[in-house]
């Protein structure tokens, strides 16, 4: 197989450092491309980039995703998250294959019921609207992409939820977790694998059907935060010295949903990929000793 060209957007988040760790054992030539190499919300920039490049595939990871900070700086998210998407779909070849990852923030589903990709969307913040937007551009086009939603991302890399809990059980013998909100963790390693997956399905089928639809994935369970950062806790041996205390507020600028585990079976009906327990995967990073 011809290596491909494949440029990763956002390569400084979490997913995108988990692209470079993949890349070291691919075939393919990785470009990874941070908002200052690449500002895809400048029509400009990203025109003249792929005038000069070659590429054959774009995994989109770029994302404005300061959730409460949105609702007062919508210009930027939309830049990004909406226009941003617009930008590429318009500059990529036809031949060129997109990934584009969004999020289970567009949801507000009942409780209970796994969300399934064609369920309606409930943006409830600025974050979310802006997300939906740049999926809806991908649905829309005639471009050979797809949009991947997950759910409560975290890694080894960067700010996440997991990194959190190590923190602050390091320096507070107390800590307050909402048990309010139930969604499936989802360790952004997988995630890397998944997409590669869903790459070689692409490549190696005629089948053109699963372009610019919405498919779900995110590691198998569910759970609310508290648990979450209870099993955190536990993994690590942390929780006999931290009092874990439940509360069903936590204050914050943007609204969050309240369930949003996502059904990711059309996923692995179509790409023929094994679900993983979020449990597994986060002993994986546990085990990783986590990078501060």
């Amino acid at each position: 197989m011809t290596a491909l060209q494949i440029i990763v957007t956002g390569a400084n988040g979490q997913l995108g450092m988990e692209f470079k760790d993949l890349s070291k054992s691919s075939d393919h030539d990785f470009t990874f491309l941070s908002s200052s190499d690449l500002d895809i919300s400048s029509r400009s920039q990203v025109i003249d980039y792929f005038k000069d490049h070659k590429v054959d595939v774009i995994l989109n990871c770029a994302a404005y995703t300061k959730v409460d900070l949105a609702e007062t700086e919508k210009t930027k998210a939309y830049d990004v998250n909406a226009n941003g998407v617009k930008n590429l779909l318009e500059a990529m070849s036809d031949q060129c294959l997109m990934l584009h990852y969004s999020t289970d923030y567009l949801y507000n589903a009942e409780l209970g019921t796994a969300i399934k990709e064609n369920e309606a969307t409930y943006p409830s913040n600025v974050y979310a609207a802006s997300k939906l937007s740049g999926d809806q551009h991908v649905i829309k086009s005639n471009k050979k992409a797809i949009v991947l939603r997950t759910s409560w991302v975290y890694s080894s890399y960067g700010n996440n939820f997991v990194k959190t809990m190590l923190r602050l059980a390091d320096k507070l013998p107390e800590i307050k977790v909402v048990n309010d909100q139930i969604g499936a963790p989802t360790f952004a390693k997988d995630l890397a694998s998944v997409s590669m997956s869903i790459l070689n399905t692409m490549l190696s089928s005629e089948d053109i059907s699963f372009f610019n639809k919405v498919y779900h994935y995110s590691n198998s369970g569910q759970i609310s935060w508290y648990d979450f950062a209870k099993e955190i806790l536990t993994q690590t041996g942390q929780l006999t010295q931290t009092n874990l205390v439940k509360t069903d507020y936590y204050r914050t600028f943007a609204q969050r949903p309240v369930f949003s585990v996502l059904d990711a079976r059309k996923y692995f009906s179509k790409f023929n990929y094994k679900s993983i327990e979020w449990q597994k995967s986060l002993k994986n990073v546990i085990n990783l000793k986590i990078n501060n």
